[in-house]
């Protein structure tokens, strides 16, 4: 059974003593901020509900209540409850923090939580916590990130106890290091001495344990890592996140056995359920647990006790959008039961995550969007509420549902007010991803091109209406902000040939062919059709193909050539291990032209071209100048070689230890070309569909420049 009320507030005032400027002044409000600070929210949302309902007066519980809300994943119901926390008392630092935190938590809505944390803390400047509260919100708005380290300093001195203060500042540190190409070092040593600090201040603060001890796994620091998250589970035992981050310490514990990892997971797991193991949040944890474990009985028991015991749940929702993704292949969306549970899903009485929300209601619509027994009704339904609640992938719940609609001819005056309004949508999830692009000019040159497929859905939708003219102006323009759009291209072609511009229709049609993209390339089956009609047979077409296809050859090479790095520098050195222990430097490989491809398990785009990175490995395997290995970034190294083992690859694996971060390699797959002297020459970031060809091309183009002895790489 849960633990009494009592008993909680006094463990938690144990764990973490308050401050005398920010204390609350009732026991029970005390109690839910301890929580909170012990990342336990699970508790302080089942805590705070008793206790709010008993007391809705009492402003600063309302508030701690509201905190854990918005960490659990519930912040839009932390912003209605703040909202109207503010407008019983407009005047109340409390309300106002209530709001800042939901607002900051919810994410999207930065100037709005900027100017609630502002408001809570001229309301309440002597408070530590607000203090802690406006910090934190200046440090979760990239372009304030100085200004967060500069708040915090000048404010440190005004409360008794400075570390919750100092975790805001050191979080700010941190991501200004990890966004700077390559990495800060001097701003990410900031940041872990601040920790440490604060530490010093408060041995019993979790975040000043947990946090670097996460980001510390993630830079494969892996004992400095679990030292710190083994003291901040003993601080924090029902912290789930501190639990999971813990979990996956021990697996990169570089000291441990596989079995005493496994072992040390299992007794850390079984101990946290047995405490918290009638909770909701705690057997999701649970279940990802022993999903890591790879013990698929005990997770799918512990699923089906969150479905059976607590339907209307969160975890809930997590666990049945976990079994939906579980058929998201092409042979399992055409299962009837598939089809089935989305319906079920969406249309369940209460859903918590709207962004999950959104991803059924888009995965139902292209479920049905080709059936023609579907009714039209049905369709709409499902297409308005994609368009509501799918607001990450806007390029597919706006563009792609509304050209779906064209192709079946149906609700086209839906598809069109989808198609403009699409436009205004890719825009501005362009500018809300502003901090992920490494330069101004970089951002402005996509918010310019964001819309074109906006404009090439409503010339298609036009299209179909029998607009030409605008149909025409539409496509066009998206042609002329991002010239190399398939789909685009595919649709120009269309319309061209429909005006019997056959000239036309083939240029369009030639350029859509020369795209690399998943899937089948529509231009190549309207291409041989128009050809067919042309010339009454298909005789002479494998000729015209050919030849096609040897022009866009020779314009890739002088492409991809062209892009060779004017004034190569040598990258980051490293000194990784192989999968079995043996340590490779860059330095030893001075001499050897070098192909380093960085990837890892967990990226889908990475796994599709592992195949052809194995050819080029079979090319390249005796031939002494150069050396084709990879770098991999998964969390757990002991996946890889059962991976590799039985997809039958052989090519070198490194493990990271931190290398890809510190060397700013962000995107993936990226793959850099040494030349003899390790300098890099080309660099290819994104998956490649003619890898083989296009990776040989760079190679060769480097090969030959000077001659020098090689070191062999170390066999796997």
């Amino acid at each position: 059974m849960r633990r009494h009320l009592l008993p909680a507030v006094a463990l938690v005032l144990a764990l973490a003593p308050l401050t005398a400027s920010s204390q609350p002044a009732d026991a029970d409000a005390a109690c839910l901020r301890a929580l909170f600070f012990q990342r336990d929210f699970e508790s302080g949302i089942i805590d705070g509900e008793k206790l709010v309902a008993a007391a809705p007066e009492r402003l600063e519980l309302q508030a701690w209540y509201v905190l854990s809300l918005a960490r659990a994943d519930r912040a839009d119901e932390a912003i209605d409850v703040s909202q109207r926390m503010i407008a019983a008392s407009p005047r109340s630092g409390w309300a106002w923090m209530a709001r800042g935190a939901a607002l900051h938590y919810r994410g999207g809505r930065t100037a709005e939580a900027d100017e609630a944390t502002k408001t809570a803390f001229e309301l309440m400047p002597t408070s530590g916590d607000a203090a802690w509260l406006r910090a934190q919100t200046l440090a979760g708005d990239p372009k304030r990130r100085e200004e967060a380290v500069a708040f915090a300093d000048s404010h440190r001195a005004r409360v008794d106890n400075a570390a919750n203060l100092l975790t805001a500042k050191a979080y700010a540190l941190y991501v200004m290091s990890s966004a700077a190409t390559p990495r800060d070092e001097a701003k990410l040593k900031a940041a872990f001495d601040t920790y440490a600090e604060a530490r010093q201040i408060d041995p019993t603060n979790v975040n000043a344990h947990f946090l670097p001890g996460s980001y510390l796994s993630g830079l494969k620091r892996g004992e400095e890592a679990y030292e710190l998250l083994k003291k901040a589970v003993a601080l924090a035992p029902g912290a789930r996140d501190v639990h999971r981050a813990y979990w996956t310490a021990i697996k990169a514990y570089p000291k441990l056995t596989a079995e005493q990892k496994n072992a040390g997971i299992e007794r850390d797991l079984t101990a946290f359920l047995s405490q918290h193991g009638n909770r909701p949040g705690a057997l999701l944890t649970a279940s990802y647990g022993f999903q890591d474990l790879k013990q698929p009985d005990r997770q799918r028991q512990v699923e089906d006790t969150i479905v059976q015991k607590f339907n209307d749940s969160p975890e809930a929702e997590w666990v049945l959008i976990a079994r939906l993704r579980e058929f998201n292949s092409e042979e399992g969306s055409k299962k009837p039961e598939y089809r089935r549970l989305l319906r079920e899903y969406v249309a369940r009485p209460k859903h918590y995550h709207e962004g999950l929300l959104g991803e059924t209601y888009r995965n139902l619509f292209f479920n049905l969007v080709g059936d023609a027994s579907v009714a039209s009704d049905e369709l709409l339904r499902v297409a308005d509420g994609m368009t509501r609640y799918e607001t990450t992938n806007v390029h597919i719940s706006y563009v792609a549902a509304a050209i779906a609609l064209a192709d079946r001819k149906i609700h086209l005056d839906k598809a069109e007010r989808i198609a403009r309004d699409s436009i205004a949508a890719l825009k501005k999830r362009t500018e809300e991803s502003r901090s992920v692009y490494k330069s101004e000019q970089e951002f402005q040159d996509r918010l310019k091109s964001a819309p074109a497929i906006g404009h090439d859905a409503v010339g298609w939708v036009l299209f179909t209406r029998g607009r030409l003219d605008e149909a025409e102006k539409e496509m066009l323009t998206a042609n002329e902000l991002s010239p190399g759009n398939r789909d685009n291209l595919y649709h120009l072609g269309r319309f061209y040939e429909a005006k019997n511009d056959t000239a036309r229709a083939e240029e369009f049609y030639v350029k859509g062919l020369s795209v690399q993209a998943l899937g089948t390339n529509p231009s190549e089956a309207a291409l041989k059709a128009m050809y067919e009609r042309r010339h009454g047979s298909a005789e002479g077409y494998d000729k015209y193909l050919g030849d096609i296809r040897e022009r866009d050859r020779v314009a890739r090479r002088e492409k991809i050539l062209a892009a060779r790095v004017s004034a190569p520098a040598r990258p980051e050195a490293f000194s990784l291990k192989t999968l079995d222990g043996k340590p490779v430097s860059l330095d030893s490989l001075k001499g050897t032209i070098v192909v380093i491809n960085f990837w890892g398990i967990w990226c889908g785009w990475c796994v599709k071209e592992m195949p052809d990175l194995q050819k080029l490995h079979e090319q390249y395997a005796a031939d002494p100048d150069v050396a084709i290995l990879t770098i991999d970034n998964d969390d757990n190294p002991g996946d890889v070689p059962p991976w590799m083992k039985q997809r039958g690859f052989t090519f070198p694996v490194l493990l990271d230890d931190g290398y890809v971060t510190k060397a700013g390699v962000r995107a993936f797959p990226t793959t850099w070309f040494l030349d003899r002297e390790g300098r890099k020459v080309f660099e290819k970031v994104g998956w490649s569909e003619k890898l083989l060809e296009e990776f040989s091309w760079r190679v060769e183009a480097i090969r030959g420049v000077t001659t020098t002895s090689r070191v062999r790489l170390p066999p796997e």
